[in-house]
């Protein structure tokens, strides 16, 4: 990769999941990515969110729960279908003075596994680190993303193509999340826009720097939840500062650990 990359590279890694490491390092290495590579053992330590009434990092907690069940609903209906529901809900939760309506799709605020808490904060340094290399992009891999034969021409590609003004770019495929018939027809890179900005999962994602500015300076300012797994507190810092999020058919990253190439090593390790 040449010195005039728009994209600085991190990979978010469990050190005893060494397969994984020996495996994704060897194909970087192949093809000159200069990949840094954030472990359990050099992250940096960010505080925890003080709980507001209402609010989960700024955010009205009612609209957060709100994409969340868009985004769970979209597996079964079209976005257009599922945004309306989220809408119905949102609104009933007021008249009825039920917030469950709402908010019934976040998850418990039950304090997460350390492993689960590492895992956030391992994602954070990554992004800080990439604020530094001073580059339009930041794409952030976890250890069992498995890249395409044509990846990183793709990824060249869309950091070329695309605006990097406050966008949040999923690459991976998880959680049974799919483009649905409502979504506009994929681009030449297979990217199409998702309303509410919402995120896929977090196995492999560009970052424009300066939403990553964003998300960084919020975890240090008002500190990260301790209750939220990284993908859905990033989701809720998208809508926090008004992202543009895209999603990717055909993904660029499998998801290793969910298409069975991989154990999962999140019992273990996370």
């Amino acid at each position: 990769m040449d010195s005039n990359s728009k994209v600085s590279y991190y990979v978010v890694h469990y050190s005893k999941l060494v397969d994984r490491k020996k495996t994704l390092e060897s194909l970087l290495n192949g093809i000159g990515i200069p990949a840094d590579w954030v472990t359990e053992h050099n992250f940096f330590e960010f505080k925890t969110e003080t709980p507001k009434k209402r609010k989960i990092v700024g955010v009205n907690e009612k609209l957060a729960g709100m994409d969340f069940g868009i985004n769970s609903r979209s597996i079964i209906y079209s976005r257009k279908k599922a945004r309306l529901q989220g809408y119905y809900l949102f609104l009933r939760s007021y008249f009825s003075k039920n917030n469950k309506f709402s908010t019934g799709s976040l998850p418990n605020r039950d304090k997460l596994s350390p492993k689960w808490l590492e895992l956030q904060r391992m994602h954070l340094t990554a992004l800080k680190l990439g604020i530094i290399q001073n580059r339009d992009w930041i794409l952030v891999l976890e250890d069992d993303a498995i890249p395409i034969e044509n990846a990183f021409s793709i990824l060249h590609n869309i950091s070329h193509d695309m605006h990097a003004k406050n966008c949040w770019i999923n690459l991976s495929s998880g959680a049974g999340l799919k483009r649905t018939r409502s979504d506009l027809s994929p681009d030449k890179n297979g990217l199409f826009r998702v309303k509410p900005a919402t995120t896929r999962c977090a196995v492999a994602y560009l970052v424009s720097k300066d939403l990553a500015e964003k998300i960084v300076s919020s975890a240090i300012d008002i500190g990260v939840p301790d209750w939220l797994p990284v993908d859905f507190y990033f989701q809720i810092l998208l809508r926090k500062f008004k992202a543009t999020s895209y999603w990717q058919e055909p993904v660029t990253f499998i998801q290793g650990s969910e298409s069975g190439e991989y154990l999962s090593g999140f019992n273990e390790y996370r």
